[in-house]
């Protein structure tokens, strides 16, 4: 150090090496969020919930009750990086918000009596709009392009890289850290029944049609209605089997495109549809009151 600096000049040199070496360094600034953290990004935007790194085995064993021959074979799946997903399914209220901002306006879709969308409203909502399509209830009737739009214009307004959810991510939030058909146990003195866990088919969940979010328990990772309420639309094109997909978490954006995977169950539908590894696949331009979406944002 140059002797000739004046005093000033060397204690401000000194403060300033002090003060560099206090600054965060780009490692720890980085620090990913703890899993299970729950935050949103706006006051409109779905609630969101951080889940852990790590491998899981992604499909389902040749003996499990219910399982199809495209729930094979089974593979690893490593999520490497932190990742948020919905807690919940996207909700009406959330939906709608994008609707006000954007203007748009939703086609009618599925002419079925009872079962009709009407500009984005299920037809069972007539009945009694404030208690069974409230706000907190989970939006639906949107097609496939239509949930991709919804997460552009919440990219838009946040600033954050939102996306649909792979099939990959879809089964490994809705295990939990588990690796049987469900991440609870079946009902008690029942054979194959989940009413206490999930709103599935029939009455005995206590719920005629969708029930609002977060009516049963969350799984480990502080996710909610994963196995019930509206099957939910994923980035995922249609394969007949697990043979060549991603290994790191992402969708499978090739094969037959025609048909896109969905995931979950609705609540008309048998309780073995609602299995952790269970697939299904639809038309992108399919609309019904059963079908919904999440999102998923990379940390």
């Amino acid at each position: 150090m140059n002797s000739e600096l004046p005093r000033f000049a060397l204690k401000s040199l000194s403060a300033l090496t002090l003060a560099a070496c206090l600054l965060p360094t780009t490692a720890q600034a980085a620090t990913p969020p703890a899993p299970g953290k729950v935050f949103k990004d706006c006051k409109d935007c779905p609630e969101m919930v951080v889940l852990p790194t790590g491998t899981f085995t992604m499909g389902t064993p040749e003996d499990e009750v219910g399982r199809e021959p495209d729930e094979g074979p089974m593979h690893p799946v490593t999520f490497a990086k932190p990742l948020a997903i919905s807690r919940f399914q996207v909700l009406k209220g959330e939906w709608f918000a994008y609707l006000k901002d954007t203007g748009y306006v939703m086609p009618d879709g599925d002419t079925r009596p009872g079962r009709a969308c009407k500009a984005g409203i299920p037809d069972y909502a007539g009945s009694d709009p404030r208690k069974h399509y409230t706000d907190k209830h989970p939006a639906v009737c949107m097609d496939f392009a239509e949930a991709n739009a919804y997460v552009a214009w919440l990219s838009k307004k946040t600033g954050k890289q939102y996306r649909l959810v792979s099939e990959s991510l879809r089964e490994y939030a809705a295990r939990g850290g588990t690796t049987g058909p469900f991440p609870f146990p079946f009902d008690e003195g029942k054979e194959y029944s989940i009413a206490k866990h999930a709103n599935t088919y029939g009455a005995a969940d206590g719920y005629n049609f969708t029930a609002p979010a977060g009516s049963f328990p969350p799984n480990a990772f502080g996710v909610y209605d994963m196995h019930d309420n509206v099957y939910e639309w994923t980035a995922d094109c249609y394969n007949e089997n697990y043979e060549g997909a991603p290994s790191d978490g992402s969708a499978w954006e090739t094969g037959k495109c025609q048909f896109k995977r969905i995931r979950g169950n609705d609540w008309g539908e048998a309780p073995v549809f609602s299995r952790s590894g269970n697939r299904n696949a639809l038309v992108p331009t399919e609309r019904g009151d059963w079908i919904g979406f999440r999102v998923a944002r990379d940390m």
